[in-house]
């Protein structure tokens, strides 16, 4: 009978390569890190096979072994990965800023800093650099870390109109498009942190949020939120998603592509817009360039009720609730800008 195992020393064919994301824009010198996933026939991630990357233009784009992307002048390039024959690309497009472009922040914590951002934690969370994880660009991500505990939360805090943000606009999505990206990787021991991603009696209520972001101040039924989590039972599937609600107004979830994955670079880029003269407010998401959610315009989103703090970010770790062991989330890197940023695309 004849063998469908690899010889002794060789690994097996790859069955795909998968780049994300798969469209990216940046500006001339800035950079954007690319990953390139290997998967076996079955359909799951594989390790250990190398990778190489290439630019079709370096006077528009490089490339560098690691897959990071420097822009370099305006215009278009593809970025191929290749690995044991298989190939997979990217097409990143650099763009350079136009008047009335605005960068609000850009961290990606070269010194280790949070930067123009604050730590908001509780229940024994806290914020530290880290070399465990981390961007090309950089060299630290932070690490945000809560324990094993009933309820707690780390989070790096941007909050505009407020904190070291304050002299800044209150809202900059007030009545125009703000993008925020954040890069991040689940430590490990996320799965088990809320006792996996299938439903048992011992993880009845456990659950992490990732990324929260709210409209004005938080709290009660006054205003509208985005998170994007995991919670094996209150939730269905084990599957991460992001959804937008208000406090007495649960929303649709939006289920990302595949299954939580530890040690794996999550892009995640949100769009906001608030409209004054329609009271509501839009959302979109993207994650590794797939779009999971471009929402209509929800009275919900756009509520603050006279609160003048304008939109809170809350990134990293921001909740974990009837723990079975701690969370730990690395930022990578994070910014937000009023122009598209990545595969994120403008409102209409």
């Amino acid at each position: 009978m004849a063998s469908c195992l690899a010889p002794v020393g060789e690994q097996p064919q790859l069955g795909v390569l998968v780049v994300s994301p798969a469209s990216a824009t940046v500006e001339p010198g800035g950079t954007v890190w690319l990953t390139a996933t290997p998967f076996d026939h079955n359909g799951n991630p594989a390790s250990g096979y190398p990778v190489g990357w290439s630019s079709s233009n370096p006077r528009i784009a490089t490339v560098d072994p690691s897959g990071l992307v420097t822009g370099v002048s305006p215009g278009q390039a593809v970025i191929t990965a290749t690995s044991q024959g298989r190939r997979a690309e990217s097409r990143v497009n650099v763009v350079a800023r136009r008047p009335g472009q605005v960068l609000y922040y850009r961290t990606n914590f070269n010194d280790g800093t949070t930067g123009a951002l604050n730590v908001h934690a509780y229940g024994g969370g806290s914020c530290d650099k880290a070399t465990t994880y981390r961007d090309p660009g950089s060299r630290y991500s932070i690490n945000c870390t809560i324990p094993g505990v009933s309820e707690g939360a780390a989070a790096l805090e941007a909050w505009f109109g407020n904190g070291n943000l304050a002299t800044l606009p209150a809202d900059p999505s007030l009545d125009q498009d703000l993008f925020q990206q954040v890069r991040f990787v689940l430590g490990t021991g996320a799965a088990a942190a809320i006792g996996g991603t299938t439903c048992t009696a011992l993880n009845a209520t456990s659950q992490f949020k990732m990324h929260k972001s709210v409209y004005g101040r938080a709290g009660s039924a006054w205003n509208g939120w985005v998170m994007s989590s995991i919670g094996p039972c209150p939730d269905g599937d084990g599957k991460l998603f992001s959804e937008a609600e208000m406090w007495i107004i649960n929303g649709d979830r939006y289920l990302w592509p595949g299954r939580l994955i530890e040690g794996a670079v999550y892009d995640v880029i949100y769009r906001y817009h608030r409209y004054t003269a329609l009271s509501c407010g839009t959302i979109a998401v993207w994650v590794n360039g797939a779009k999971v959610l471009d929402s209509p315009c929800w009275p919900y989103m756009g509520t603050t009720n006279g609160s003048a703090e304008g939109l809170l970010f809350w990134d990293g770790a921001p909740y974990l609730q009837a723990a079975l062991g701690p969370l730990t989330i690395y930022t990578l890197f994070t910014q937000a800008t009023n122009y598209p940023i990545g595969a994120a695309t403008a409102s209409p």
